[in-house]
């Protein structure tokens, strides 16, 4: 008895099983509202279009697009309920900050002379994170909660390059420049490399506006171990005979860990996704 009765129920649960997979919530023509099995989704953070798109319905005069530093969001869905998903920010810039400075050589030669020639710094900033992590959905119609884990890799450099308009002479020794560093002016500086990795978990929540489409949030608890290179800079100066360039060691490299609650996305943790 007690073998059918374990069979029964067995087989309900089977059944029910089997319903609620086959069960796929639908738009008006048909179309599924939510991920499902093989679904690829991208996404990127909300909040600047947001904010654009309602200063527009309220006649902003100062409208504009921050795009500023952005997430992209990547997901795999291996069934409708579970997906690998991948964070990715990447954060290049370079910067050119040009400077008037007075003419050396045409002073000397008059010196009521208002000829002026450029220093220039150019500043760098090389920066890429990625979480890479595993989720679980689950929820009522449109509105979906999710949770799982990750981990994550972040690497970053930074450098500085100087170049004048004033070279170094036997006359000149310590020409005229915009930062005053004397007669020792640096070439550039490295601020070495920063790197990270991290341990954790995740929770969110989305909700399915329209056929394969969400807006969602998310916060992440993660454990991070940072490491770093030693930093170091070059410098030029008159030795006696002609320029020679000196390579400086200004810090070892440090180490850190943290554990910290976050939002992945760089606005208010709000991401736009769309499901294919």
């Amino acid at each position: 008895m007690k073998k059918i009765i374990f069979s029964f129920l067995l087989a309900i649960l089977s059944l029910g099983a089997f319903a609620q997979d086959e069960e796929v919530l639908t738009g008006k023509n048909g179309t599924p509202i939510l991920p499902q099995e093989g679904d690829i989704a991208i996404g990127a953070d909300a909040l600047p279009y947001l904010n654009y798109i309602g200063n527009m319905f309220n006649n902003s005069s100062n409208n504009t697009l921050d795009l500023g530093s952005h997430n992209l969001y990547f997901r795999y869905y291996l069934d409708k309920n579970s997906a690998v998903k991948f964070n990715l920010s990447i954060n290049n810039n370079t910067t050119n900050n040009n400077y008037y400075v007075r003419d050396d050589a045409a002073y000397t030669l008059d010196p009521t002379s208002q000829a002026k020639v450029e220093d220039r710094q150019t500043y760098s900033n090389n920066a890429v994170n990625l979480l890479v992590g595993y989720m679980k959905t689950r929820g009522y119609g449109r509105l979906r909660g999710f949770y799982g884990g990750q981990v994550g890799y972040g690497f970053r450099r930074e450098m500085y390059e100087y170049q004048y308009g004033n070279n170094i002479t036997a006359a000149n020794q310590s020409p005229t420049n915009h930062w005053e560093f004397g007669s020792n002016r640096t070439i550039y500086r490295d601020n070495g490399i920063s790197q990270n990795i991290g341990l954790g978990g995740f929770i969110g929540a989305e909700y399915f506006f329209a056929p394969k489409i969400c807006i969602g949030g998310e916060v992440s608890l993660m454990y991070n171990y940072y490491w770093g290179s030693q930093s170091d800079y070059k410098t030029e100066a008159w030795d006696g005979q002609g320029v020679s360039e000196s390579e400086i060691q200004s810090q070892p490299g440090n180490t850190s860990s943290s554990l910290v609650t976050s939002r992945p996305a760089t606005y208010a943790g709000l991401y736009l996704m769309f499901h294919f």
